[in-house]
């Protein structure tokens, strides 16, 4: 699994340096032009949209942090080609419905707080969309029953959204969903009824399982700080699994893994009370174990509890001279460091 490469963002700029986005863009870099509260940007903004007809996806074009004003989507009308939009971090926001007029779109992140426009999904033209990222809202009551019309739709994250949830369980294409802010009273049964689902990422909120959770075809599941959570269930259950990352989670006490012939990656940072790791000894493709901050017995896991295919392993209790004590003795058995990410 390789490191993203990090994109090129660039900030309120004064001026637009074409020739220089357009080489970045064609060294497999991603571009970010995003302006900011207080900023005029519409001198610029001829540019920008050039590009983005040149270059589509690869070339975001953002608007955030509307603070003490509205932002006003009007100016979305100076971006007709824009393929990949960020409207986020704003407090509120007027003429949204432009977004309607936006028929190059394939990406689009949105979040204003105070978004009065909970059908907005209805928009005709958004139906081409392959990402979808909807940010909080104080109500948390955007429509989500559009999305039964989106075919081309690949990736959805939501933060807090889950209104006509169900609408996504028939799409062709989604393949990858982060569900954040999800309260422990929401119903996620739907995902096991996606018939494309491969990376699943359950992130704040809160419930005390997970073990009902199924999908025949994941493989990469991630869980990040689920208030209350205390069983995963048999991981096993996923037996197309690559990668596992848990993290932040204070009351799980075990992971039970099972055959898992793919699982490849392993990540477990800050389970403070995590202190039995069923199954990891016999899985056969793990070559990526990285724990942080557990009550796992890291004598125990040196002496036989590692699968002979592993390469890269980091275990770290957080006391230093203890670390240093670890990660000699791993050296010494000829483990490279295992990566978080």
């Amino acid at each position: 699994m390789t490191q993203a490469r990090q994109p090129q963002r660039i900030h309120n700029p004064t001026s637009i340096d074409t020739a220089a986005l357009c080489a970045a863009i064609a060294a497999d870099c991603k571009v970010i032009v995003q302006f900011g509260e207080h900023f005029a940007p519409e001198p610029l903004l001829a540019d920008p949209d050039a590009l983005a007809a040149r270059c589509r996806e690869a070339m975001e074009i953002g608007f955030y942090g509307y603070h003490f004003t509205p932002f006003d989507a009007a100016i979305l009308r100076a971006l007709p080609h824009v393929a990949n939009l960020a409207l986020d971090c704003h407090t509120s926001a007027v003429n949204l419905a432009t977004l309607g007029e936006l028929r190059h779109l394939k990406r689009l992140q949105l979040g204003v707080y105070e978004m009065l426009e909970h059908d907005i999904l209805a928009l005709e033209n958004l139906r081409a969309l392959e990402y979808l990222s909807l940010g909080e809202t104080r109500k948390a009551n955007i429509d989500l029953a559009p999305l039964r019309h989106w075919p081309q739709l690949a990736q959805l994250h939501t933060t807090g959204h889950v209104k006509n949830i169900a609408a996504i369980t028939a799409l062709p294409a989604l393949a990858q969903l982060s569900l954040s802010q999800v309260k422990s009273k929401d119903d996620v049964d739907f995902i096991g009824a996606m018939p494309a689902l491969k990376k699943l990422r359950f992130i704040l909120g809160g419930r005390a399982s997970i073990a009902h959770v199924a999908a025949p075809l994941l493989e990469d599941l991630e869980v990040v700080r689920v208030r209350g959570l205390e069983d995963l269930g048999d991981i096993g259950r996923f037996p197309r699994l690559q990668r596992l990352s848990v993290e932040d989670q204070i009351k799980v006490k075990e992971i039970r893994l099972g055959e898992n012939p793919a699982l490849a990656w392993l990540i477990l940072r800050n389970c403070k009370t995590l202190e039995r790791l069923h199954g990891v000894a016999v899985l056969p493709a793990l070559g990526n174990l990285a724990v942080y901050l557990t009550q796992l017995d890291i004598d125990a896991l040196l002496v036989g509890g590692l699968p002979a295919t592993l390469n890269k392993l980091t275990l770290a209790t957080g006391k230093r001279k203890r670390d240093e004590e670890i990660k000699a003795q791993l050296a010494a058995r000829g483990y490279e460091k295992a990566r978080f990410y």
